[in-house]
């Protein structure tokens, strides 16, 4: 057995897991001991930390003890969001990106610093991760290329009660339930003309993906994390492969759980 074999099967030990995941994504940004040392304590929970990214030197906030680290990995230490060679082939070099369950901003900058000439838009209702996803726009200085609504993303014009509070989690409930009311909009029409569709709003997916309108006018890429809230069928993955198929769009299948869960591209 090699070195290198050796060190990989030490690092997947239950034991030590954690602290190489941490390890990994404290590697994302400069001063790595200083990330590591908060996200133990659990320092700046509400206002976040600012951190300059090692590849691309741009500013990431993250809010240790919360969810946002490990969005952090996700996005620029696997990263889940670079399209597969198949999808870049036939996307090319993406113009307009939208950006649904926007959270804190991370796939944005990931985004505009993978396609620098780029324009993004994200939807975030969540009032909390709006306010650190405006901070990463500002201290960017990218307000001209980037930006933000704090509204959920749907298939209709209105509002909608929401479940703050949750860093990457926070999603929309059925009537009754949830802690607040938020503006909910119809994106449909912006999801027709974007080149890339990122889309990861909590079970909020559904009702855009079975619009006939999306359907009829898919974009040309879209990523998308699945879940098993509020899905039409008794199987998310049978159901999400379904419904990009009725819209014309090939599929690359990066991960599926037992549980429902699931993450896929589909372009055309």
């Amino acid at each position: 057995m090699s070195a290198i074999e050796r060190l990989r099967r030490l690092g997947a030990h239950p034991r030590l897991v954690p602290a190489v995941a941490l390890a990994l994504r404290a590697g994302q940004v400069r001063g790595s001991a200083r990330f590591a040392a908060r996200e133990l304590l659990r320092r700046a929970r509400g206002a976040g930390s600012v951190y300059r990214l090692r590849r691309g030197g741009r500013f990431v906030i993250v809010r240790h003890g919360t969810g946002d680290v490990v969005t952090l990995g996700e996005i620029f230490h696997r990263p889940d969001y670079e399209p597969p060679p198949e999808v870049a082939a036939a996307l090319g070099t993406p113009a307009r990106i939208l950006d649904l369950g926007a959270n804190v901003g991370m796939f944005g900058l990931w985004a505009l610093t993978r396609w620098p000439a780029a324009t993004v838009r994200g939807y975030e209702p969540d009032a909390g991760n709006a306010a650190i996803h405006a901070r990463a726009i500002a201290a960017n200085a990218l307000g001209r290329r980037w930006a933000l609504v704090e509204a959920a993303a749907g298939a209709h014009e209105g509002t909608v009660r929401f479940a703050s509070g949750q860093a990457a989690l926070s999603h929309v409930v059925a009537d009754g339930e949830g802690d607040t009311e938020v503006p909910l909009r119809d994106v449909l029409a912006e999801v027709a003309e974007a080149d890339l569709v990122k889309l990861d709003v909590e079970g909020g997916e559904w009702a855009i993906l079975g619009d006939p309108r999306f359907a009829a006018a898919p974009p040309r890429a879209v990523v998308l994390e699945y879940h098993p809230r509020g899905c039409p069928g008794a199987d998310p993955r049978a159901e999400v492969l379904r419904l990009l198929g009725s819209a014309g769009l090939r599929t690359h299948e990066l991960w599926a759980r037992d549980d429902g869960h699931g993450m896929v591209w589909g372009w055309r």
